[in-house]
């Protein structure tokens, strides 16, 4: 099971880390949307390769040009 940003950044936000209590709603709220924040980044990095590679490369991993093209195109935000 791969752990979330959620699992792993808990212990390291507020008061409520220090003293071993749950999570306050603020520090779920920052985890929340600094997961977001990272996953859009990635997006935007894997989609950006996607349309540099070349069609030996995208044959490679199975993609036809117009797969690619398509899934470059998408906004970051869509998955």
């Amino acid at each position: 099971m791969s752990r979330t940003l959620t699992q792993t950044a808990r212990p390291f936000f507020g008061a409520s880390a220090q003293r071993g209590a749950q999570t306050s709603m603020a520090d779920r709220v920052f985890a929340t949307v600094f997961g977001t924040l990272t996953l859009w980044s990635s997006r935007i990095k894997d989609r950006e390769t996607l349309a540099e590679m070349d069609s030996r490369l995208l044959a490679d991993i199975g993609v036809t040009g117009a797969e690619a093209a398509q899934e470059s195109n998408k906004p970051f935000w869509f998955a």
